[in-house]
């Protein structure tokens, strides 16, 4: 289980087989697959993957709004991109602009009745289509997945820092 096309671009490159590259290469894969997956879900309800994150975020927080900054900031995005989610999503009806009473310079997103609806509707069927894809790993693998992902993200940020 691997990626062929690594496998035989090492070979032509004279390398040996690198188990940390092949293991990156098939996580990437994976991840590749799970995000069109997704993307493909959150079109048949009328949104993008990210725009999901957004109503996401707010269905979680508070009162179901946060401040734009911590919007971007949570999800690692440029302000700029959020406030392009924001108004597709305003748009659509799912959220809508509301001034932040602790500070007149910043704006606060919050999902609208739509927005919460829209949101409560996905989510059973979220929960259906992660065990659908997940279906071929019992509860041990699961679990040991996770534990795999989180030590690698954990490493990750680890050198990162020591840049």
């Amino acid at each position: 289980m691997y990626d062929p096309a690594v496998r035989k671009g090492l070979k032509r490159m004279g390398g040996t087989v690198n188990r940390s590259l092949e293991a990156i290469s098939a996580l990437r894969l994976a991840a590749k697959r799970l995000h069109e997956a997704m993307e493909r879900w959150t079109e048949s309800f009328g949104l993008t993957e990210s725009r999901l994150q957004i109503l996401t975020y707010l269905y979680f927080s508070p009162d179901h709004q946060m401040p734009l900054g911590e919007l971007a900031e949570a999800q690692n995005l440029v302000p700029r991109t959020v406030t392009g989610l924001i108004d597709n999503l305003e748009r659509d009806g799912l959220v809508r602009r509301v001034p932040d009473p602790s500070d007149r310079r910043s704006v606060r997103a919050q999902l609208t009745r739509a927005g919460l609806a829209r949101v409560e509707t996905m989510s059973q069927d979220a929960s259906e289509r992660q065990a659908e894809g997940t279906g071929a790993l019992n509860t041990a693998q699961l679990v040991e997945l996770r534990h795999l992902c989180l030590l690698l993200v954990q490493h990750l940020d680890r050198i990162e820092g020591e840049d």
